[in-house]
């Protein structure tokens, strides 16, 4: 079983009603999974930004095209 740990989150009542529960509603979750959810995809486009820009420094702002990645990879149809 993975460890996992607890934490909490303090909302306004009306922070929480406008906007965590209604959300939560709209998309058929409780609460907790949509925070959880929504942390989750905030670290995982973190990541995916710093990796880009990391790799942007090293290629000293050079760019390729999407074409070019699509030859490349034998994607053109």
């Amino acid at each position: 079983m993975t460890k996992s740990t607890v934490t909490s989150l303090r909302f306004t009542a009306d922070q929480y009603e406008k906007n965590q529960k209604k959300l939560a509603d709209l998309h058929g979750v409780s609460v907790t999974t949509y925070m959880r959810e929504a942390v989750l995809d905030r670290m995982t486009d973190e990541v995916d930004y710093n990796d880009a820009n990391a790799n942007l420094t090293a290629s000293h702002g050079k760019t390729v095209s999407s074409a070019a990645i699509r030859q490349r990879l034998g994607l053109d149809r």
